[in-house]
């Protein structure tokens, strides 16, 4: 009968464990031996005493001589041994022929004592659970009593806009990139290209591509994140890239660009974004700046659809109705205030339940060391942030009033919730399962090895 690949290791564990026991038996005779002599020698000293001071010297003095004598152990060459275990087991070997109970009882045991240890570590408790419950509706009710939807594109530049935290991004805005420095900026740092504003400069366009309204949406050299990226791929190779029927597509642009190195192009990409974010119409309006972050991106999803409309029309509706990066940093800061009350807390709960250093626990909050537990506190207070702000839309009837940032970091936070709950914790506590035991077959192994050592010391 074939035997499958691993029966062969198995049949060489088998074997060495069949020698181990028959080394034991042999080493329990001698024991047992040992024990006869030892009595029969305590009998002997009582019928016939002798000086005890003299034979502790001689025994001292025996156990003091130097052994010189190695004796080496013979060696057996892995091959060897499967070969030998071949022959010896002709049937299948199993776990049973390996482990009695008492094995599989200790193996067990040490599994359960390492999931509870995991499970204490990284299970949410009650207080984790009122962090991010409580954390996500405070961060709601800051959002609708001080944010409120962004003002018309055609709200003149220096009008003031309702909301606190709208007001206090316009008076932000304003004050750093008043108009003068934009037009500035815009002269200086033109793109051509990637800023093409109408289809029929567009190489072998159709349909209605881009426009003077939304270029700056579908053109994704205008993302805040991704425009440097997709703005410079532009420039050099003289396109324009949008998101035409929820697909990218680069077309070539009868718009000359600027020449220069790969860094003078981001430079120059990167001072154009800045010209364009908070620059006014020409008729002196509040006008319409970059997009949100993978704003442009997420017309790609047109296929989705919402009512009479799709997603990714409705996405362009936000945008062409004020739903801009200015917006969107308004939208940031009850999240900005949730994270930093989320930290506080975190770190305050973990070192006084969890007794754990300042540092330690700091550095479990940081996007690089974020601790899981930490994690899925985001993703919970970021949906409960997320709920309230739906509830705020359904009941105003204004897409409008979409908190952009807080649905981000649910999509993003849950995303790795989500994975470490399905799949990376899993991998996690069976590594750390793996680990545990492989440290307990070296420590096995440094055992056997200080054991042959003393063994080749015996005299023969």
């Amino acid at each position: 009968m074939k035997k499958q690949p691993y029966q062969k290791e198995l049949d060489a564990i088998r074997l060495l464990q069949e020698r181990g026991d028959n080394i034991a038996h042999q080493h329990g005779v001698i024991r047992s031996d040992l024990d006869d002599i030892k009595n029969q020698l305590a009998a002997l000293v009582a019928k016939n005493p002798i000086d005890k001071t003299e034979l502790a010297l001689e025994i001292e003095k025996q156990a003091k001589r130097p052994q010189t004598q190695i004796s080496p152990l013979p060696q057996h060459s892995l091959s060897d041994i499967y070969r030998e275990a071949n022959t010896r087991f002709k049937g299948e070997t199993t776990f049973g022929h390996i482990l009695n109970e008492d094995d599989l009882l200790a193996t067990s045991r040490r599994i359960n004592q390492h999931v509870e240890a995991f499970n204490r570590e990284y299970n949410l408790d009650g207080w984790d659970y009122a962090i991010g419950g409580s954390c996500g509706l405070i961060a709601a009710m800051i959002d609708l009593l001080c944010v409120k939807a962004p003002p018309k594109p055609t709200t003149k530049w220096t009008e003031k806009v309702d909301g606190i935290f709208n007001r206090w991004v316009q008076n932000a805005f304003n004050k750093a990139l008043p108009p003068e420095l934009s037009k500035l900026l815009s002269e200086k740092y033109k793109i051509g290209a990637p800023d093409t504003s109408v289809t029929s400069k567009l190489v072998d366009a159709y349909g209605k591509v881009i426009n003077p309204v939304n270029h700056r949406l579908r053109s994704l050299a205008h993302d805040p994140i991704l425009g440097v990226i997709f703005g410079v791929l532009d420039m050099l190779r003289g396109t324009c890239t949008v998101v035409h029927d929820g697909v990218i597509v680069s077309y070539p642009s009868t718009v000359p660009s600027p020449d220069g190195t790969i860094f003078e192009l981001i430079g120059r990409m990167i001072g154009h974004l800045c010209s364009d974010v908070n620059a006014p119409s020409a008729n002196g309006n509040r006008g319409m700046g970059l997009p949100a972050p993978f704003m442009g991106l997420l017309r790609m999803l047109e296929g989705i659809p919402i009512g009479d409309s799709n997603f990714g029309k409705q996405v362009e509706y936000m945008y062409v109705n004020g739903y801009d990066f200015r917006q969107f940093v308004v939208t940031s800061i009850p999240m900005m205030i949730m994270e930093i009350l989320l930290r506080v807390f975190f770190i305050a709960k973990q070192m006084n339940v969890y007794g754990l250093p300042f540092c330690e626990a700091a550095m479990q909050t940081m996007p690089t060391k974020m601790h899981p537990r930490f994690r899925m506190i985001l993703a919970m207070a970021y949906g409960t942030s997320s709920a309230v702000n739906a509830g705020k839309i359904y009941v105003t009837q204004n897409l409008l009033n979409l908190n952009y940032a807080s649905w981000m970091g649910l999509v993003w936070n849950g995303f790795h919730a989500f994975r470490w709950a399905l799949y990376e914790r899993h991998v996690q506590l069976w590594d750390g399962i793996t680990e545990q035991e492989i440290i307990r077959i070296e420590q096995l192994n440094l055992n056997m090895d200080d054991l042959i050592v003393r063994a080749e010391s015996l005299p023969t």
